[in-house]
């Protein structure tokens, strides 16, 4: 899987008959500036994870979806745009494209689960302007958490005490 800067990449991967690609796009900027907000803030440096957005496209598909993610002392605050598919090989096009956000508590265990998540939330838009406005509005959610609760806080909330993966 490619990861490529949202700077970098081209909007049709996610939205190919995007008519008012720089609105789109002005929207989505905002939401990179949230991302590498949050990563100040909880002392990250841009180039690692918390760099901004980024297209993950995998090899020898046209399609991506757009992740943004920060992560300090346990946590990982992530947030995603994307089009839902059935499987794998579901090569759709939105609309609808979902974004979704997550606080989650990475799991310490041994054999980790994948992680505890904390607060959420998912939403589901059918035009790519109601998408990146709404991953605006899912940014913005994220760095308010980080910024109005530390991470002891949040640590403190996983009450999940998994048992790690099965095989």
């Amino acid at each position: 899987m490619d990861a490529i800067p949202l700077s970098q990449g081209d909007l049709r991967w996610i939205f190919p008959e995007v008519r008012d690609p720089g609105t789109v796009r002005g929207a989505l900027s905002e939401a990179d500036a949230q991302v590498r907000a949050l990563a100040r803030h909880l002392g990250l440096f841009p180039g690692g994870v918390g760099g901004g957005l980024e297209f993950h496209r995998v090899e020898g598909i046209v399609v991506a979806g757009l992740f943004g993610a920060a992560e300090a002392e346990g946590l990982a605050f992530t947030a995603e745009l994307y089009f839902p598919r059935r499987c794998l090989w579901d090569l759709r096009w939105g609309p609808p494209w979902e974004v979704t956000a997550e606080v989650m508590a990475v799991c310490d265990q041994v054999r980790e689960c994948g992680g505890h998540i904390l607060a959420e939330r998912a939403e589901t838009f059918t035009t790519p302007l109601e998408a990146a406005g709404g991953l605006v509005e899912a940014t913005a959610w994220l760095l308010e958490r980080g910024i109005t609760e530390p991470p002891a806080s949040w640590r403190s909330r996983d009450g999940a005490r998994c048992r790690g993966a099965t095989p």
